[in-house]
């Protein structure tokens, strides 16, 4: 995500009105002032003067997908959660956006460069599942231009497809492994192949209606002899009632004993038809993601494999598996499966790399690891991507970013130097110049000030705040030195020492207070020493944190609630919690409140009293997350709302407003 100068509404106005002084006589500025007064839309004239300009930050996000011409010098390929793809022709000194124009989908789960020709480049739509999150995409994407344009080819149900290859000798032949829908059973999962460039599709595996592809493999000098894993990629409708903690790595859950879906397949004829490969020393019960690589110049009968269980190889092409380095648990699947993967050099069948929170090298055919690239404590590699003629040339996508190396990696590109960052929140203080505040997926929360020391605003100017990667901060209107952050607990920041503390009303166990990652924290725009926090009830903080006032009930329970077993430790809102919150500038003491079980509710005395604003006739609305409540700036009865029932698979977009207080 690239961050835009915009504050907030207020502040647009002043800017807009700053541009109307600046750009017209004062007779035209009293005229078109008064105008915009009484129109319910802004006159483009007050903001035609106004240019965005991106201010960062320049560290990369998460990569989903990586891929490069075979030999090809600088040219290398990633694609991203909700980016879209990006190009570098300078081997990863700088990067530029090559799928804007597609509208359709920004979510890339997978990306493979045709061998014998690097303008024909092939994409699977959909990321991975992460903490619940599902990123979808609409099937099958084609350049034959090497980026510049692209063509849709199909298979949209298949919703995410996380693995791909192109035949080494024929851009035509192209396989593509996908996980399907989520959350429906049906067929559109499995291997796919095509022979003429993806015109018609032929499924060639398909295991059930409930299991995806996960990974598919080849050795480039054998590419008859193709490689599949999958992994269980359906979540049943969820029972009625509160929403539960979602698995965070992905192909997660299910039974703890007897079959999974977690399987290994094997092809000897391009694709056509796969076999199931078992026993032969793998573990009796495969879990988890797995992934699967397989060496050149070994006739493809050197394969590893790895899970949640570790590292294993054959050296017969799958008939036999020995378990590699199993005193070493840092080399296996990393959380839960979020971090995963196998490559292996395509000269020397014994120099294996493996993924957990960092990446791990063997030179003795995974006897023994030693560190190869990242922090231990979770720069969290997730794609690599090893010329199949070169094993010098490497492409790595990260939480952090792409970086490329041309040297095996004894040195590596800059990731400072990809705007593709997912942002939550975004917040500005009353500095000046003042600073741009922000919580970044997988980098933690980071800070900008809105005029840089260089000319422009260059990652030099943006560093880290102790604040959490998702969830809300808000720096104080009192004092620009001090800043709030939630996620995990509610900190205080104080500048510039950047000390920080956990002021949570939640540090007092007994009062077994529940969020979301994505807490609510607001200033109150009638009293701005108040910090109001939502939880599953609200509470207000006049003092920096060193007291709490509970202001609400809990708000998160249902009427249409199963009532909490007698004595067990569960609670009436079980695990749901306060999604949204909004503070009215208009009405001192108007709060309005989303949970993520699909209420809204409303106080219009601080808190005395609350009434429920809730929409009706929304189907499922116990699983819907109230991602967004926001107050109208001009009149105390009007709020918007903005609803998400993605976790049913219902991708309607429920908006509404109400201009009565949710009546």
């Amino acid at each position: 995500m690239l961050v835009f100068v915009t504050r907030s509404s207020a502040l647009l106005s002043r800017a807009l009105l700053f541009a109307c002084v600046t750009a017209f006589p004062a007779l035209a500025q009293s005229r078109v002032i008064e105008e915009h007064r009484q129109s319910s839309t802004i006159d483009p004239r007050l903001y035609a003067g106004l240019s965005w300009r991106n201010l960062g930050p320049f560290r990369a996000g998460r990569v989903a997908a990586v891929s490069a011409p075979v030999g090809g010098g600088g040219v290398f390929y990633i694609g991203l959660p909700a980016g879209g793809v990006w190009k570098t022709t300078s081997a990863g000194q700088t990067w530029y956006p090559i799928f804007d124009d597609v509208k359709e989908i920004s979510s890339i789960g997978s990306i493979e460069v045709a061998p014998s020709d690097p303008n024909v480049i092939y994409v699977g739509g959909g990321d991975i599942i992460t903490g619940g999150g599902v990123n979808e995409g609409n099937g099958v994407y084609k350049s034959t231009d090497a980026g510049k344009t692209w063509r849709h080819l199909g298979l949209d149900a298949t919703k995410q497809i996380p693995t791909m290859l192109v035949d080494p000798k024929d851009p035509n032949i192209v396989l593509i492994g996908a996980q399907g829908n989520a959350h429906a059973k049906s067929r559109d999962r499995g291997v796919f192949r095509s022979t003429d460039g993806g015109v018609t599709w032929t499924q060639t595996l398909f295991v059930d209606d409930s299991t995806g592809l996960q990974k598919l493999a080849r050795a480039f000098d054998t590419p008859s002899v193709i490689f599949a894993t999958t992994v269980a990629h359906y979540t049943p409708p969820p029972p009625p009632g509160p929403p539960q903690p979602a698995a965070f790595g992905g192909g997660r859950g299910g039974q703890q004993t007897g079959p999974t879906s977690t399987k290994l397949f094997k092809s000897t004829d391009g694709g056509v038809t796969f076999k199931e490969i078992t026993g032969g020393g793998l573990p009796v019960r495969l879990t988890g993601k797995m992934w699967v690589a397989v060496a050149n110049n070994t006739n493809a009968q050197r394969v590893y494999v790895i899970g949640d269980w570790g590292l294993y190889r054959s050296d017969d092409g799958g008939a036999t598996w020995r378990q590699m380095a199993a005193d070493d648990p840092r080399i296996r699947n990393g959380q839960g499966g979020y971090n995963c993967g196998v490559y292996v050099d395509p000269q020397n069948p014994d120099l294996v790399y493996t993924l957990n929170t960092a990446s791990y090298v063997s030179r003795d055919g995974g006897k023994s690891f030693t560190g190869f690239k990242g922090a231990p404590g979770g720069d969290d590699p997730q794609q690599m991507w090893i010329d199949p003629t070169n094993g010098q040339r490497i492409l790595f996508g990260y939480d952090q970013g792409a970086i490329v190396s041309l040297d095996g990696g004894t040195t590596w590109s800059s990731w400072y130097n990809q705007s593709t960052e997912q942002i939550y929140h975004l917040a500005t203080d009353n500095s000046f110049p003042y600073w741009v505040y922000g919580t970044q997926q997988d980098a933690g929360a980071i800070r900008t000030r809105i005029r840089g020391n260089l000319g422009a605003i260059t990652p030099l100017d943006w560093n880290p705040v102790p604040g959490w990667e998702w969830g809300t901060i808000v720096p104080d209107p009192l004092d620009p030195n001090t800043v709030y952050a939630s996620g995990s607990g509610i900190v205080r920041i104080t500048y510039p020492s950047e000390q920080w503390i956990n002021i949570s009303p939640a540090v007092d166990a007994s009062r077994r207070l529940r969020t979301t990652s994505d807490q609510p924290i607001r200033f109150a725009p009638w009293n701005q020493h108040m910090l109001v926090a939502g939880f599953q009830s609200v509470w207000s903080t006049t003092d920096g944190g060193g007291h709490w006032t509970q202001l609400s009930p809990d708000l998160t329970i249902r009427s249409d609630a199963p009532a909490p077993p007698a004595g067990g430790p569960g609670v009436p809102g079980g695990n749901s919690a306060i999604q949204s919150m909004s503070l009215s500038s208009v009405t001192p003491g108007l709060i309005w409140v989303g949970t993520n079980n699909g209420l809204i509710k409303v106080t219009r005395d601080g808190g005395k009293t609350w009434s429920d604003a809730s929409v009706p006739g929304i189907p499922r609305v116990e699983r819907a997350e109230v991602f967004s409540v926001e107050a109208s700036r001009f009149d105390a009865a009007e709020a918007y709302v903005v609803l998400d029932l993605f976790r049913v698979g219902d991708y309607t977009p429920y908006v509404y407003r109400t201009r009565d207080y949710g009546k």
